[in-house]
C-alpha cells in the first residue's frame, strides 16, 4: 500500500485555497493520528495505506457532495487482518519469509471497496492465522489496549486492539476456531463469525476449508451488521460458498427479541468460569430476559469433547497439509511455536480423521435438534479475560485455555457473535456469546442490537487510548 502523505487541506481540483476537510477525510485523519500515537504500543497494524486512504476519502466526499452514494460503507474507515490477498500488494500471513504479493484483491476485499469503505491499514495476527494469543515471532507481539501487559486474543487480534483503541471503525478478520470470537471478547469489542460458505474465503489464507469464516469486527452491533450485509453473498469462486438467500438484515436489527426462545447450556459452558465472568454473564442473560427473550435451560451434550474430538484432531490435520511443503522444506522460516503446532497433525491417521468427522456429523445432527426447541444459545465467550503475555509461553496451552467455548461451534459451522457484557478482573472485558441456527445471521444480530440497546457497555473505551 501506498504510504506518500498527502497535506492536510491541500488545494482543491481548481487550485484554488485550501478547503476544510470533509465528513469523510476528517475520519479518516482522526484514525491515522491515533495509529501515530497508539501504534507504536499496540503494534496491530503493520502497513497504513496513508496517501491511498486519504485520496480515496477525497473522493468519496466529492461524490457526497453532489449526491452521490458511494454505498454502504460510504468512507468508513476499515482495516483488514494481513491475511487476505491484495492485488500488487504484499501480504505477510503474519509470516516473513513467506509473505506474498497479490494477483488480485481478495473477494471480500472487492465488496469492501464496492460499499464505499475506506482501506486503512492491515492488522498485526498470528503467523498463519495459527493461535489464539496474537504473540507472533516475526512482527512482534500485539497488546491488549485496556492493558498492554496483557494479550488481545487472536489470530485476528491486531483486527480487535485496533477498533478497541479506535485506529479503525470496522476490521475484518477470519475465525477458524474462534479467531473472531476471542481476540473480540478480550478486547471489548462486537466480533461476528457468520455461518460457513455464507462469505467468501476466496483470497484468503485458509486453515481448515470446513471451519473457516471471515467477518467483521466493530464496538456496535449495527456496524458489525453494515459490515456483514457488504460482505455476505454467495461467490461462485470460493468452492465452499453456499448460495443461501440473506435478505437485508438491517430494516430488522431493531426488531427486538420479543418470544425469541435463548438456550442457556446447563453444562460445561458456564463451568470453570472465573468469578467476574460468570457474574457478567448472570447479569446480560437477565437483561435478554427483561427485553423480552425466553430463557430455555438446555445440555449441550459432548461438549467437553468437542475441542478434543475437533480443533485437536481435525483442524491440526487440515493446518499440517496445508503447510506440509513449509514444514518439509523450510521449517526454519516457521516460528517455533506455531511450527510445534503444526506438526501435531502429522501423526492424525485416516482413520482417526475419517472418525472424527464422522462424529461431527453426529454432533451436527444433534444440534439440529437443539435447534428444534431454541432459536438461539448463549454462552460465555472465552472463561477467562485476557491473559498476561508473561503468562502464554505455552501457546497451545493459552489457546486451549481462551478457546474452550468457542471451538465447537466453529466446528459445526454455525453464525456466533461475541458482544462486551461487561469487565472483569483487573477491568477488562468479559464477552457474551450469542450462537444461532446455520445461516440465521439476522437473529444473531437482532439479540445482540437489544441488548446492545439496554446497556452501555460497548460505550466504554480503554484509557489507553
Amino acid at each position: 500500500m501506498s504510504t506518500a502523505t498527502i497535506p492536510v487541506g491541500a488545494a482543491g481540483p481548481t487550485g484554488d485555497a485550501p478547503s476544510l476537510p470533509g465528513a469523510c477525510e476528517s475520519e479518516i485523519l482522526a484514525c491515522l493520528d491515533a495509529i501515530d500515537r497508539l501504534n507504536p504500543v499496540l503494534n496491530a497494524i503493520l502497513a497504513v495505506a496513508r496517501g491511498t486512504a486519504l485520496d480515496r476519502a477525497r473522493m468519496l466526499d466529492r461524490e457526497r457532495a453532489v449526491g452521490d452514494w458511494p454505498g454502504l460503507l460510504d468512507g468508513v474507515p476499515v482495516t483488514i487482518k494481513d491475511c487476505f490477498e491484495l492485488a500488487g500488494e504484499t501480504t505477510s500471513y503474519g509470516s516473513v519469509r513467506f509473505a506474498a504479493e497479490g494477483r488480485r484483491d481478495a473477494a471480500v476485499v472487492r465488496r469492501l471497496k464496492a460499499s464505499g469503505a475506506v482501506i486503512i491499514g492491515r492488522n498485526n495476527l498470528s503467523e498463519f492465522c495459527l493461535g489464539s494469543t496474537n504473540q507472533n515471532e516475526h512482527h512482534g507481539s500485539c497488546r491488549n489496549p485496556w492493558n498492554t501487559a496483557h494479550v488481545p486474543g487472536g489470530s485476528s487480534g491486531g483486527s480487535a486492539s485496533a477498533v478497541a483503541a479506535g485506529l479503525c471503525r470496522i476490521s475484518i478478520g477470519t475465525d477458524t476456531g474462534g479467531s473472531i470470537r476471542i481476540p473480540a471478547s478480550l478486547c471489548g469489542v462486537v466480533g461476528l463469525r457468520p455461518s460457513v460458505g455464507r462469505v467468501s474465503n476466496a483470497g484468503v489464507i485458509a486453515c481448515s476449508v470446513d471451519f473457516d469464516t471471515v467477518g467483521p469486527l466493530a464496538y456496535s452491533v449495527s456496524d458489525v451488521a453494515r459490515a456483514f450485509a457488504a460482505i455476505a453473498g454467495y461467490d461462485p469462486d470460493d468452492p465452499n460458498s453456499v448460495d443461501v438467500p440473506l435478505g437485508n438484515v438491517l430494516p430488522t436489527l431493531r426488531d427486538g427479541i420479543a418470544g425469541l426462545r435463548i438456550g442457556l447450556p446447563r453444562n460445561f459452558y458456564f463451568d470453570g468460569l472465573q468469578p467476574a465472568v460468570a457474574e457478567r454473564l448472570r447479569e446480560a442473560v437477565a437483561v435478554l430476559e427483561r427485553a423480552g427473550a425466553t430463557l430455555v435451560d438446555i445440555t449441550v451434550e459432548d461438549a467437553e469433547v468437542a475441542q478434543a474430538r475437533t480443533g485437536f484432531s481435525l483442524l491440526v490435520a487440515d493446518m499440517a497439509q496445508y503447510h506440509l511443503d513449509k514444514i518439509e522444506t523450510a521449517p526454519e522460516g516457521i516460528g517455533p511455536e506455531v511450527l510445534r503446532r503444526l506438526k501435531l497433525g502429522l501423526p492424525v491417521s485416516g482413520v482417526d480423521y475419517a472418525g472424527s468427522r464422522r462424529w461431527l456429523a453426529g454432533w451436527k445432527l444433534r444440534f439440529r435438534a437443539l435447534f428444534e426447541r431454541v432459536d438461539l444459545i448463549v454462552t460465555p465467550t472465552t472463561p477467562i479475560v485476557a491473559p498476561a503475555i508473561a503468562d502464554t509461553a505455552d501457546m497451545i496451552e493459552a489457546t486451549r485455555a481462551v478457546s474452550r467455548f468457542t471451538y465447537g461451534f466453529g466446528a459445526l459451522g454455525l453464525p456466533a457473535m461475541t458482544v462486551p457484557c461487561g469487565f472483569g478482573a483487573g477491568g477488562l472485558p468479559v464477552g457474551m456469546q450469542i450462537v444461532g441456527r446455520w445461516f440465521d445471521e439476522p437473529s444473531v444480530l437482532r439479540a445482540g442490537a437489544a441488548f446492545q440497546a439496554a446497556t452501555d457497555h460497548h460505550r466504554q473505551r480503554p484509557h489507553f487510548a
